[in-house]
């Protein structure tokens, strides 16, 4: 019987079990060959018992194939061990690169606002020393915007300014705003032409108030020459 169940050992297992083909019994050790070290303890339990108890041989078997399914699942189960836990290393690895983009969008998008920020307090600034200056001096103080889009601020200091202005459409896909008031005409030797003033430029402010269209620009340049000297 015991040598009945290590040549059903054999051919479970491979050539690794290296089953000796001698009538009388060989020993344990010397039919256990190279077997693999998680399933030899049980297949040597299992001879042991077939030696000892005398199980029969369909037995021996079944317990054999046990052993060798047991062998198996450890070898699996160690597999899939492997797998997870590489797969998990990996994870952790996209979850901190995503955590670094995140990081450097915020960053970015917080540089962003705080120029948007820094160039909102510096134009309510400019207003307000506007608004001052123009109290303090006697004046009326224009901001203009060139066609090159470049800024251009005009003291006058008469009443008698020497331009006409009229609503400026920005076109059907210009940009969403303030409506543009736009110089549409500048009289001979006027105040508005010796201080440079040129047709077509649109008007951005008076006194550091923004001009949000033709009514406001035209009430603010009004009560603005009011103020100033006839001459």
């Amino acid at each position: 019987q015991a040598i009945l169940a290590q040549a059903i050992f054999a051919q479970a297992f491979g050539s690794n079990f290296g089953v000796s083909q001698a009538t009388s019994p060989p020993s344990t050790n010397q039919n256990m060959g190279n077997a693999c070290a998680c399933g030899q303890a049980n297949v040597e339990e299992v001879a042991e018992n077939i030696e000892h108890d005398g199980i029969n041989a369909a037995q021996a078997a079944k317990d054999a194939a046990e052993a060798a399914k047991r062998a198996a699942e450890k070898v699996q189960e160690k597999a899939a061990k492997d797998i997870e836990e590489k797969g998990i290393a990996q994870a952790a690895q996209e979850a901190a690169k995503a955590k670094a983009d995140a990081a450097e969008a915020a960053a970015a998008s917080a540089i962003e606002a705080a120029k948007v920020a820094a160039k909102a307090d510096a134009d309510a600034a400019n207003a307000k020393a506007d608004a001052v200056v123009a109290a303090v001096t006697g004046v009326m103080i224009v901001e203009f915007v060139n066609e090159k889009g470049a800024m251009q601020k005009v003291d006058f200091k008469t009443k008698n300014i020497g331009m006409s202005f009229a609503p400026g459409g920005s076109g059907c896909c210009g940009p969403v705003g303030p409506a543009k008031v736009v110089v549409t005409k500048i009289g001979k030797a006027s105040q508005a032409e010796t201080l440079g003033v040129m047709p077509k430029w649109s008007i951005k402010s008076v006194n550091g108030m923004e001009v949000t269209g033709f009514s406001s620009a035209e009430k603010m340049l009004k009560e603005g020459a009011a103020k100033l000297s006839d001459a």
